[in-house]
Order: C-alpha cells, then sequence, then structure tokens
C-alpha cells in the first residue's frame, strides 16, 4: 500500500552553513498511517571565516638621506566576521617600523607603520609587513621606501655681466634624478619660490637688481618629485 504527501522546507543558518530540512506529512491510507520523514542538508560554500584584508594594500615612503623621516601612516586590518580573535604582525626590515606589534580584532584593527632613513644610502628598499590572525588568517603588505641623495654640493657662482650670475654645481649621485631647482633670496636662508631648471649643472640668471645682495642654493629632485635638501648656500652682490 502506498503512501503519499506533500512536502514543506526549513531553513536554518548555523555558523557559516545552510541546513535545509524536508518532512513528509502524515497521511492515513485504509487503516494505516503512514508517517516519513526526509532529511537534506545543504551546505554552501561561504568565504574563509578568518580571512583578512589589509587597506592599503601596498605602502610608499620618500625620505632624503640624513633627512627627518617622513609621517607614519595607517594600515588597516579587516575581517569578514564578528568573532574577536588575536593578532600579531612583524616587519623583515631594520628601517620599518610596526607599531602596535599585537593586538585584538573582532571587524578591524589599525597598525602605524613608519620608516627611518638614518644610515640609509641613496636608493630604494623594499619590505613586507606580514600581519597574523590566531586562526591562521594572515595578509602581507608590501612596503617601498625610496631614500634620495641628501643636497647638492659645491655650489658656485660668478658674474657674467651687470644683472646677471652664472651658477654651477656638482652633478647629484641619485639614481633616478630628474632635475634641479634654484632658489634666490636677498636674505641669506630666506628664498622666494624656486626656479626649476631641469637635468643641468648650470644656469644664468638674468634682471637681478642692481644694489642688491643675492642668496641662492640649489635642491635636485627625482622622479617621483621628491626634493633635497639645500646645497651649501652662495651669494652675489650686484653692483
Amino acid at each position: 500500500m502506498a503512501c503519499s504527501g506533500s512536502y514543506q522546507r526549513w531553513k536554518e543558518h548555523i555558523t557559516g552553513l545552510t541546513r535545509y530540512l524536508q518532512f513528509l506529512a502524515r497521511r492515513w491510507s485504509g487503516e494505516l498511517l503512514c508517517i516519513g520523514v526526509i532529511l537534506a542538508v545543504s551546505l554552501s560554500a561561504l568565504p574563509n571565516a578568518w580571512a583578512l584584508q589589509a587597506a592599503p594594500t601596498t605602502l610608499s615612503f620618500q625620505a632624503v638621506q640624513g633627512g627627518a623621516s617622513p609621517s607614519s601612516q595607517i594600515l588597516n586590518v579587516l575581517k569578514n566576521n564578528d568573532h574577536t580573535l588575536s593578532w600579531s604582525s612583524k616587519d623583515n626590515a631594520t628601517w620599518l617600523i610596526v607599531s602596535p606589534t599585537t593586538g585584538s580584532i573582532t571587524n578591524s584593527a589599525q597598525i602605524s607603520v613608519s620608516v627611518n632613513p638614518a644610515g640609509l644610502a641613496a636608493g630604494t628598499y623594499a619590505a613586507t609587513v606580514t600581519v597574523t590572525a590566531t586562526k591562521g588568517g594572515s595578509i602581507s603588505v608590501p612596503v617601498t621606501f625610496t631614500v634620495t641623495s641628501g643636497s647638492t654640493t659645491a655650489l658656485k657662482s660668478t658674474s657674467s655681466s651687470v644683472g646677471t650670475v652664472t651658477l654651477t654645481w656638482d652633478p647629484s649621485t641619485a639614481t633616478n634624478l630628474a632635475g634641479y631647482k634654484i632658489y634666490i633670496g636677498t636674505a641669506s636662508g630666506g628664498y622666494s619660490s624656486p626656479i626649476t631648471v631641469g637635468n643641468v649643472t648650470s644656469y644664468t640668471i638674468s634682471n637681478l637688481g642692481i644694489g642688491s645682495t643675492y642668496y641662492f642654493a640649489v635642491t635636485d629632485y627625482n622622479t617621483s618629485g621628491v626634493e633635497s635638501g639645500f646645497s651649501n648656500e652662495v651669494s652675489k652682490s650686484i653692483y
């Protein structure tokens, strides 16, 4: 004797899985009560519950050789659920600093990343910040640090005619040099907006007022626009 009936579906979410239960309705057939239950479980694939993400995905710093450290940057670490975990961070370079190195994360956490150019030669350096959660999730963020030469040295001046000064200087040793800027002022150390002269080591400045003393300094800048410190200062009186 056959039993038949209708089905209904019940849905429940449990710990990242979707479960479906199906029940066969009860039905009398003659003197028999037919009762049947069919259980079906469907598992939906969800992203790794402990996966970490980082924003930004890369960090880049620039500094002048022998100069001050650039401002620190914030690395945001993100997680895709509400479970609180412990995490730790590390780096693989002596010039790279992360703080804090441990903490807890529910949805997000912040890490301060900074660099120190002390003792570094001009050039580009690469390292990695790695953040690891206790459940095994981790993320690595590349860090690039560009250090430019400290200054253009041996600036000299010669007057070629009335109201004109010609400046010459030694070339920079920076590997990614883009050009030079000349700063002019009527007081020592007090310069106006620079003149961008391109990648040359000599430049003539005209139309300087007679009866004044002018002060000059030169900087170099690289292909990323990072500028060096000032060269030595020279002065010239125009009479």
